[in-house]
């Protein structure tokens, strides 16, 4: 399949937003027209920053650290070390539980999720919580979101890119998590969407749903 240079600069604005020129970045960026997917995944937990990038190719998966200091590269060529490198990036272990009951997702704009969560630190749980209620129409739920804003443990981001047919497909999400539990926040790529679909979500999870994807093209489909 061609793949333009028009595709590769979407991609590399999609991916690496901000960054584009450096080196190492772009040298990842010409590699993708190659890969059968490709994603940024990004994971910050205390002093530990996980930024890498991953290209699945036909035969392995290449993981590169994308931070300056991150001169790492490895190729993973089995289904049990890419399982493994995902445990190790999410600080992970262990299959996800069964869920026994479903849980509801919150749906609410984007542009006012964002502004609350600006002003969340500023603003008791009780505000918060009112504020993210009103907006989604579930306050019990919407609790509990503001429960895990407020006492924000670990957050994380995924941004990724596969193909179907001649155009690529983008997904875009972030991750936050406290001792209360986890949420995955989903986000349309096009511009002109203001939404979010914020979903409860384990970190096991998480790990399990995105190598599914890496490993078999599995939608991503939580949240929706």
């Amino acid at each position: 399949m061609n793949v333009n240079n028009q595709d590769v600069a979407c991609l590399a604005a999609f991916l690496f937003p901000g960054a584009a020129g450096r080196h190492k970045i772009d040298s990842l960026i010409r590699a993708a027209p190659g890969a059968l997917r490709i994603c940024r995944l990004r994971f910050d937990e205390g002093d530990v920053l996980q930024d890498v990038c991953m290209q699945v190719l036909e035969d392995r998966t290449i993981i590169t650290g994308v931070q300056a200091e991150d001169a790492f590269g490895y190729e993973l060529k089995l289904s049990e070390e890419t399982k493994g490198a995902c445990e190790y990036l999410f600080n992970c272990l262990g299959q996800p539980q069964a869920r026994t009951l479903s849980v509801p997702a919150l749906f609410l704009s984007r542009r006012r999720f964002e502004e609350i969560r600006e002003r969340a630190e500023g603003w008791t749980l009780c505000v918060l919580a009112e504020c993210l209620g009103a907006e989604t129409g579930d306050p019990d739920s919407a609790a509990r979101l503001a429960g895990t804003l407020k006492a924000q443990t670990a957050s994380g981001e995924l941004r990724l890119c596969s193909r179907e047919g001649g155009d690529w497909n983008l997904q875009q999400a972030s991750y936050i998590e406290a001792e209360t539990g986890g949420w995955l926040l989903r986000s349309s790529c096009e511009p002109g969407d203001d939404y979010i679909i914020a979903f409860p979500l384990t970190r096991a999870e998480l790990c399990h749903a995105f190598g599914e994807w890496l490993l078999h093209d599995s939608p991503f489909n939580m949240g929706d």
